[in-house]
């Protein structure tokens, strides 16, 4: 039996575009060096291929799908940042977020204007060269919903244009971003693992060389100690104030045969057995300040639990974690931060988001104590809000049908700028109503993920059928232009974030990436500087870079 696989995907609408994911999936697993493609960026050399084949683009309907999905979850996840302050630095994340948005906006009016490049060429080309879906998605649902003066007869050519320059800036975007930003600190001057260790030592924070170093260090363990030392008899444990004083906390007395709980009122008496909860440097010194260890099965069979948390208890969004008092409300050790899928340097300053999954270390019922009082464990924490989901798509939906009428243009939200609104809202509101459009972290990456590789599919197919002509084409002018937007904000975010906003280049240069969406590019500089304090300005610019460039796209089909 033969089988012609060219008329099959030409003729099964469905299989052609699971094999454009899975074959783009796989491509994006491919390393050049330790640089990893990724999936969306393997999803669009997939369809790029197969449409330049002649296969067929799947109906809008799929693309519509992924693109409601991608940009709904990116305003969500937004949401419970986009009116509060990052950290100690927000306004400067909020400022440099901006300045980067309107210099590659600016830019791309200039280069449109200078080489005569019609609206779609260029909302497509700094989509790329920012490697910005949220910016394409924009463009293309501007030109879609009929926010342009573009003619309803070529609204099709204009989107695969918009989806052309997308691809053909997209390669240096991603490749060329990275290795031009691991360059700046260099042609700076900057010593990206001296400026992170001096700002963790400022603020307390752990990089990745010294947690590597001090790894057993960092881990809670229980020893017993008998109680010698008149220091620590006949007063409370909280007059003596023993947890500040030993860095440890008691897990158990026992007093003879008798086994008593500890409490801030408790006396401990001469000859009592102790066992404490604390990190090895701060076991070190205590038998000299106590008295000699002991080993006793009743007070040290004490089984110590590790639990990831999720914040979603409103009262908790916006507090320090250092307001918690870890160690002494709850004997708990933090190990891991993670917020929006990166890590996060364990930086007790720092305010705790909604969201947020805290992975910590301590006993069974003070890990449930604390995971109640912060919101949910992670695996608690598994059911959508569909609800609240579904309606939340449909108002944003509905707020795109508004347009307001400026002589003979006619201004509206558009189904990008709808959704983000309505997500905004939803994932705000919800960082403060415990419950409210709950979506599991794992939920969310799927939404979001299948979300950009449905669109990226859809982009692909659609541009292949004429990204050989446009590449023989303007192809070498949209790539040069494509360079441009891609370096020279970052050259301009980053003297205005070194010498305006002054902040600390490791942090800096991590902004960087995030007001350019490169997750990529933050692995990279991470582990230049040896330290995970760069993700602190990721973070602090991501969420508004996302929103901002989503504006950018459409605008730069309205106005240009």
């Amino acid at each position: 039996m033969e089988i012609d696989f060219y008329s099959l995907l030409s003729g099964f609408e469905e299989l052609l575009f699971f094999v454009v994911l899975g074959l783009g999936y796989f491509a994006g697993k491919a390393r050049i060096g330790s640089y990893q493609l990724g999936s969306p960026a393997g999803v669009l050399l997939a369809g790029l291929f197969f449409g330049a084949l002649g296969l067929p683009a799947p109906s809008p309907v799929i693309q519509n799908i992924g693109f409601i999905l991608f940009i709904y979850s990116v305003g969500v996840e937004a949401g419970p940042h986009f009116f509060g302050v990052f950290f100690e630095d927000g306004y400067r994340y909020l400022t440099l977020a901006i300045v980067i948005a309107a210099t590659a906006l600016g830019l791309t009016g200039v280069l449109s204007w200078a080489l005569d490049l019609d609206s779609p060429m260029a909302a497509g080309l700094m989509a790329g060269a920012l490697t910005s879906t949220p910016t394409l998605a924009a463009a293309q649902d501007a030109v879609l919903s009929g926010m342009t003066q573009i003619p309803a007869a070529a609204a099709e050519q204009a989107v695969r244009d918009i989806g052309v320059a997308y691809a053909i800036t997209y390669i240096f975007g991603l490749i060329g971003l990275i290795l031009f930003i691991r360059l700046i600190p260099s042609i700076a001057r900057v010593d990206l693992k001296a400026e992170s260790r001096n700002l963790a030592s400022e603020r307390g924070i752990k990089d990745a060389e010294s947690e590597e170093e001090d790894l057993d260090e960092n881990f809670p363990l229980i020893r017993a100690y008998e109680i010698q030392s008149e220091e620590f008899i006949g007063r409370s444990l909280e007059e003596m104030a023993f947890r500040p004083k030993t860095g440890c906390m008691i897990q158990k007395i026992k007093r003879g045969d008798t086994l008593i709980e500890p409490g801030k009122d408790t006396v401990l008496q001469k000859g009592d057995q102790v066992s404490l909860l604390g990190l090895l440097q701060h076991h070190k010194g205590l038998r000299e300040k106590l008295g000699p260890e002991v080993i006793d099965a009743d007070i040290l069979s004490i089984p110590l639990n590790s639990m990831k948390i999720v914040v979603n208890n409103r009262s908790m969004v916006g507090r320090k974690l250092k307001d918690l008092h870890l160690m002494d409300y709850y004997g708990c050790f933090l190990n891991e931060w993670v917020r929006s899928n990166v890590e996060l340097p364990r930086n007790f300053d720092l305010t705790l988001a909604k969201g947020d999954v805290l992975t910590l270390t301590g006993t069974r019922e003070r890990l449930r104590k604390l995971a109640e009082d912060l919101g949910s464990r992670e695996r608690d924490v598994n059911q959508t809000d569909f609800l609240t989901l579904c309606f939340g798509i449909a108002a944003g939906l509905f707020l795109s049908t508004f347009t307001v009428k400026v002589s003979a243009l006619s201004i509206g939200l558009g189904t990008a700028g709808g959704l983000l609104l309505s997500g905004i809202l939803v994932g705000s509101y919800g960082a403060k109503a415990h419950g409210f459009g709950r979506i599991p972290p794992a939920a969310s990456l799927l939404l979001k993920e299948l979300g950009l590789l449905f669109f990226m599919a859809a982009v692909g197919l659609k541009a292949g059928s004429g990204i050989i002509e446009a590449v023989l084409t303007v192809g070498p002018v949209i790539f040069l232009c494509g360079v441009a937007v891609t370096t020279i904000p970052v050259i301009v975010g980053f003297l205005f974030g070194r010498f305006v906003l002054r902040l600390n280049p490791a942090i800096l240069v991590g902004a960087l990436t995030g007001s350019m969406t490169s997750t990529p590019a933050l692995k990279i500089v991470s582990d230049a500087a040896g330290s995970n304090i760069p993700a602190l300005g990721y973070a602090g610019t991501y969420t508004f870079a996302n929103v901002f460039l989503a504006a950018a796209g459409a605008i730069v089909m309205v106005i240009f």
